[in-house]
């Protein structure tokens, strides 16, 4: 398998070299960029597996480089930030990062943090022996599994990977309660790292674009310390519902 390429962006150059060496010790490719625009920069000139970008920067900080680079690139993102507050975390993942590292951090965390959103955003594999599930149909909605595609009508929901296989497994049981270990286990099977909150994450995003793009975000239900369903109202979604967009 080829060594995954990490881009580091921190203006810190004490804290990208211990970056740098650690995750050149464990296997993986890395570049360094010492600003935000630098960094989306070279994510517009090549290829990268996951970024860490650090929140507090001049110029231009994190959380708005995250905002930039989730209008060219679905690349995993983990944020390092030194404010330990729910409210940095919260503008951190609601900016399309994946996860968030709280400074200072071990060397064993930072690693485990890497290889748990890497598992987690590859592409599933599918034995060659098995043909892909059929497309759902729920009302006007429409889940096409070969094409990975989210359609309402003739409208597209533009959905991540994991956000698609989040919503194909709901509707493919619509109006059943699903528990979180049922959904972890349906969408990321044993690649997780269970102390993170990808589930809420993928799942405020998912219930955001569906709201967005279709109306229907008020149709994925959390049901607190339960799990999650989508309503069975969705069987009968028109095209016709006003739609809010940026």
């Amino acid at each position: 398998m080829a060594q995954e390429r990490v881009l580091i962006v921190d203006d810190d150059f004490e804290a990208r070299l211990l970056l740098r060496t650690a995750l050149e010790q464990n296997g993986y490719q890395v570049e360094e960029a010492f600003n935000a625009e630098e960094g989306i920069a070279l994510l517009h000139r090549r290829k990268f597996d996951l970024v860490l970008l650090d929140i507090l920067m001049p110029f231009v900080d994190g959380l708005e480089a995250c905002r930039r680079i989730r209008r060219f690139s679905n690349v995993p993102i983990i944020m390092l930030t030194a404010v330990d507050t729910e409210k940095v975390k919260v503008e951190g993942l609601d900016s399309g990062a994946d996860d968030y590292v709280t400074k200072p951090f071990s060397r064993e965390e930072l690693l485990s943090r890497i290889r748990a959103v890497l598992r987690r955003t590859r592409p599933p594999s599918t034995p060659e022996t098995t043909g892909p599930p059929p497309p759902v149909q729920v009302g006007a909605l429409r889940l096409d599994f070969s094409a990975q595609r989210a359609t309402l009508g003739e409208r597209e929901i533009p959905l991540s990977g994991k956000e698609f296989m989040l919503l194909y497994t709901l509707a493919r049981r619509v109006g059943e309660l699903l528990s979180r270990e049922e959904l972890f286990a349906e969408v990321w099977g044993d690649e997780v790292y269970w102390g993170s909150k990808t589930l809420e994450v993928h799942i405020y995003r998912l219930r955001k674009k569906l709201e967005q793009y279709a109306g229907l975000g008020h149709l994925l239900i959390t049901v607190r310390n339960r799990g999650y369903l989508l309503s069975s109202e969705i069987k009968t979604t028109v095209t016709t519902q006003p739609v809010q967009h940026d």
